[in-house]
């Protein structure tokens, strides 16, 4: 199974004759722009299907359709606005459970 690397823009700028070796010796490279695949490196004519999970499971529902892997990584959710103060939380429970007693 070809190894599959993803780069960002600025360190493939960076490492363009190390990253093209690796082309060479069948590796296949995404290159991404703020966490989003716009290109990639691979061999003239080379062909790959689609990677295949290494656990067997996911791999069998992959494949019989009951499961499809995502088309592109997990990026991080912005950081909540909400700012409340330490043991809000507790103290809004305890409040609920003394309404319903």
């Amino acid at each position: 199974m070809p190894r599959v690397k993803k780069v960002g823009v600025k360190d493939l700028k960076n490492n363009l004759s190390a990253h093209l070796r690796e082309v060479r010796k069948g590796t296949r490279i995404l290159v991404s722009d703020r966490n989003t695949v716009v290109a990639e490196l691979h061999e003239p004519a080379a062909t790959y299907g689609p990677v295949i999970p290494d656990d067997p499971i996911i791999a069998e529902w992959v494949a019989s359709g009951i499961l499809t892997l995502p088309s592109r990584e997990k990026t991080p959710l912005p950081e909540s606005p909400v700012r409340l103060p330490d043991g809000t939380a507790l103290r809004v429970l305890d409040e609920d459970r003394k309404e319903r007693m």
